[in-house]
């Protein structure tokens, strides 16, 4: 019996760090739900469909591992049998990743109508991908082994590689607009650094992830190291949505006191109000014009692309009772 290691033991790997980011997005799920109630409808749906996605996707692999490595441990003919849960990893993985994104493509598009021209690339790019995936899918339906599957796993590749190339896109737009945005203030910069930084890290792990999965497909395609792979990785878009939207309290706290220039002795001198909440932490609240001080004119452009970035939307939709009360708070 030939070693599984590069195999079904890629698998189990994968499906280990895999399921672990799993607990993770449902940790930020529920903290997301908690901290951002008055979110818009379309924001909310996108996150329960990844949510939704990634549960489907994870109970997956557990099949895959169950039937693998304990039903069939004494029967090795079996092992190559392509199963209808192994056939279902491939179109899950990438709706799972199409969605998460959508939502990255989106925050580009709400910057400025400058930028829709290559959101409008991403987003072609992006149903490339995911046309080349339901390719796979259908091949791996016709396959009745993992043998006959072997000579198309260059169109997992191919789908991985626009995937890639879809990430590079939005990330470098994000971070192009952002480091236009540095004004030499050192307010205004240090929250633009945090942003980019934040940006590279996130877009720097899955496409590095990604680059992975395509590599291993294209030139090791008897083996399912790049299976394994793609299991964490995909669950590395929807943390890093999730982390990017509840981040936004702490971000807009640490605009404030750039912006304002507050420090922890004004703080504690103020009597104890509820404070309002601003549009990096509500995101469907619609921004209204408001007179600003001579000394904040210079980050007025940096300020509102920070918020873009930090996951600001104002066509999410929103209560009439929310705009009026935030429009309220605004004057």
């Amino acid at each position: 019996m030939p070693s599984l290691n590069d195999t079904l033991g890629a698998v189990l790997l994968g499906a280990i760090f895999g399921f672990m980011l799993y607990g993770l997005m449902l940790h930020q799920t529920y903290r997301y739900y908690r901290m951002y109630p008055n979110d818009g409808v379309m924001l909310k749906g996108l996150i329960m469909i990844i949510v939704v996605m990634e549960t489907f996707h994870t109970a997956m692999w557990i099949l895959v591992c169950y039937e693998y490595l304990v039903i069939s441990y004494f029967n090795p003919f079996n092992l190559v049998i392509v199963h209808w849960y192994i056939r279902l990893t491939i179109p899950l993985t990438a709706f799972t990743g199409m969605f998460s994104q959508i939502f990255y493509a989106g925050r580009v598009y709400y910057i400025g109508p400058q930028y829709r021209l290559l959101v409008a690339i991403a987003v072609v790019v992006m149903f490339v991908s995911l046309a080349w995936d339901l390719v796979a899918t259908v091949k791996v339906f016709h396959s009745e082994t993992l043998l006959q599957f072997e000579q198309y796993s260059w169109i997992v590749s191919v789908a991985y590689g626009l995937a890639v190339l879809c990430d590079i896109i939005t990330a470098s737009a994000l971070i192009f607009v952002l480091r236009r945005s540095r004004t030499g203030v050192k307010r205004t910069d240090s929250v633009v650094d945090i942003l980019v930084l934040y940006t590279i890290n996130t877009g720097l792990l899955t496409t590095v992830v990604g680059m992975l999965v395509f590599i291993f497909a294209l030139v090791q395609p008897g083996n399912l190291i790049y299976a394994a792979i793609s299991i964490p990785g995909v669950k590395l878009y929807s943390n890093s949505v999730l982390a990017m939207l509840n981040s936004r309290r702490s971000l807009s706290a640490r605009m404030n006191h750039d912006f304002g220039g507050d420090t922890e002795a004004d703080r504690a001198s103020r009597p104890t109000t509820p404070r309002p909440r601003t549009v990096l932490e509500t995101w469907n609240v619609r921004q209204v014009p408001i007179s600003l001080p001579v000394t904040l004119d210079v980050t007025a452009s940096a300020h509102s692309d920070v918020e873009a970035m930090a996951g600001y939307s104002p066509d999410f939709g929103s209560t009439d009772g929310e705009t009026s009360k935030a429009d309220g708070e605004s004057h």
